[in-house]
């Protein structure tokens, strides 16, 4: 999937990242889906929202565990 967001250390210039969903990761607890980043690390739900992380492009595959995803995170 193709997720967007806005770097703050580039005076808030819109990216484009390819990113990644699967349970098969260390951050995945109880087989719970975590996006995956182009460095391998867990993009976590405070991340998400602080730095404005939208889904720019993603697959009807990974839709399920989007929704997934965003069902685990805290209520904002």
């Amino acid at each position: 999937m193709l997720l967007k967001y806005i770097d703050i250390f580039d005076n808030g210039r819109e990216r484009t990242i390819r990113a990644r969903l699967t349970t098969d990761h260390c951050a995945s607890r109880y087989h719970q889906p975590v996006i995956v980043l182009p460095d391998g690390g867990a993009l976590n739900y405070n991340s998400y929202i602080l730095l404005g992380y939208s889904v720019a492009k993603i697959s009807k595959k990974e839709q399920p565990l989007m929704q997934a995803w965003l069902n685990n995170c805290p209520p904002i």
